[in-house]
């Protein structure tokens, strides 16, 4: 079992960068020292409301001060950059690093981002998949020709590699079930967003499994998961603290047309009504949430847990408090269990 920290962006341009730094800083050196695995940090372009800066080389800056995680890309927008400038910076964060990078892909679904970058929509899934096709040949160490619609690679056998052999994993973010299936094919594993209920995220786990099995791949993969946890002394004092904390964050994505992409399994997204908190949220006491994860893993393979620590508008210290309470009485117990 595999503990992560979002590296999550909650600020804006109206924020001096150097706070940012500070305290993902100190999150991430505290997340060390608590035996967490692994960084995580994400793409967006032109995100008015919340600053994000690129994964790599935010990653890279960040790798210094928690030397012995991985660094994981959750995720980039596949569809919306250059596989070959995308391959080499990865691979020269996975050298840097030691071999610790993890390239996390995804479509992207926001249509300000599409229109900003010329990219159409509708070739979203072409150029994800010719996309992916090139990243893994790349790195491959043969010699490279490629051609398809939108990219064409001739007599090349590039020199930025990664170190990992034969590549870094690969996982593919997503929560339909088209996408699922896409990375049941063509990664070594789903990376579940935190969006889907209970309820659905069974259904959906069971689709990425049966599609491995139907094309001969082996199930017994990572499962590398997120899902929104809140610890507090109560389950109804976590609850209340998630309607608050959640309300920004969720209005954003809301904003930029994340509910749009969405299907029956996140059903709920964006209300702050107890039972749709309760069906996408694990919310409790230390002990409690402790059990649902256990559940979690029992029940569906999960193997990294994805810890969000800090939301837009909640003071930097109670982020610190969740942080360590989540690493002193939360891993422990699993990793004892």
């Amino acid at each position: 079992m595999k503990f992560g920290i979002l590296a999550t962006p909650i600020w804006g341009k109206e924020t001096d960068p150097a706070i940012q730094f500070a305290q993902h800083r100190e999150l991430l050196e505290l997340a060390e020292q608590l035996g967490f695995n692994t960084v995580v940090a994400g793409q967006h372009f032109l995100g008015t409301e919340l600053r994000y800066y690129q994964p790599v080389p935010y990653l890279t800056y960040l790798s210094q001060f928690a030397p012995s995680m991985e660094m994981a890309i959750g995720i980039i927008l596949l569809s919306l950059v250059n596989p070959v400038e995308t391959a080499e910076q990865v691979a020269t964060l996975d050298a840097v690093t030691g071999g610790k990078a993890i390239l996390g892909l995804g479509l992207g679904y926001a249509d300000h981002e599409f229109k900003a970058l010329g990219i159409p929509r509708e070739s979203r899934v072409e150029r994800f998949e010719e996309s992916l096709a090139l990243i893994k040949a790349l790195w491959s160490g043969d010699e490279v020709n490629f051609k398809s619609e939108n990219f064409v690679v001739e007599n090349v056998s590039p020199s930025v590699l990664p170190v990992r052999r034969p590549r870094p994993p690969i996982w593919i973010g997503g929560q339909g079930e088209q996408a699922i299936r896409r990375a049941a094919r063509l990664s070594d594993a789903w990376y579940a967003p935190p969006f889907p209920t209970h309820e659905g995220l069974t259904r959906l786990r069971s689709v990425f499994l049966e599609e491995r099995d139907s094309v001969g791949l082996p199930l017994d993969g990572d499962f590398p998961l997120r899902r929104e946890l809140i610890i507090a002394p109560s389950r109804t004092e976590a609850r209340n603290m998630a309607s608050q904390w959640s309300a920004a964050r969720y209005k954003t994505y809301l904003k930029w047309g994340l509910g749009e992409s969405l299907d029956n399994d996140a059903k709920g997204f964006g209300s702050q009504a107890d039972e749709d908190l309760d069906a996408r949220f694990i919310l409790g006491t230390e002990e409690e949430c402790a059990e649902a994860l256990d559940g979690l893993r029992d029940d569906l393979g999960m193997t990294h847990f994805m810890f969000k620590a800090h939301w837009p508008g909640v003071p930097h210290l109670e982020s610190m408090r969740q942080l360590e309470k989540f690493g002193t009485g939360i891993i422990p117990k699993l990793r004892n269990g």
